[in-house]
């Protein structure tokens, strides 16, 4: 079985493959690349869902008694979440309105382009920085078995 910390690093991963493609469509903005930008976000979306869900239900829960009540590790990575979360509502209705047009305007598309970078950095950056701090905290606190606790808790979360 997989320890805790691997299987958000596996889902990290997964996310980040998902992002390359997102980096490529984001170049063009129109036509089928709007399409594909539109299916590729959506990817992006359910799986940053569940794996939020495995990390503010189970994983930050399970961490917080072991850090001290001055740590603000956890509620700096929920604020990350929190702004990936807008960045996300905001490129979604971007993505509605250039969907909607025939043609969408070159800023409707500069902004839509600008919005999923700021989106693209603001992921890129939770996951490396959850993973040089609290997933590696957990590696050095946590042993084989509450890993695996952990591990198996949020696998029974139903996305």
């Amino acid at each position: 079985m997989n320890s805790a910390t691997d299987l958000l690093r596996i889902e990290h991963r997964a996310i980040e493959h998902i992002l390359e493609r997102f980096e490529a469509e984001l170049r063009n903005p129109q036509g089928e690349g709007l399409h594909a930008l539109a299916r590729t976000f959506g990817e992006i979306q359910e799986h940053l869902d569940a794996h939020f869900r495995h990390e503010e239900e189970v994983f930050y829960p399970s961490l917080a008694p072991l850090l001290s009540p001055t740590d603000g590790e956890i509620a700096k990575l929920s604020d990350d979440h929190t702004d990936v979360r807008e960045t996300s509502s905001t490129f979604l209705e971007l993505l509605e309105r250039a969907r909607s047009a025939a043609d969408p305007a070159p800023s409707l598309r500069a902004e839509l382009t600008t919005t999923g970078w700021t989106l693209w950095n603001l992921i890129h950056h939770h996951i490396a920085q959850e993973e040089a701090g609290l997933l590696a905290f957990a590696d050095r606190k946590l042993d084989a078995a509450a890993q695996e606790e952990i591990a198996a808790r949020m696998k029974a979360i139903v996305s």
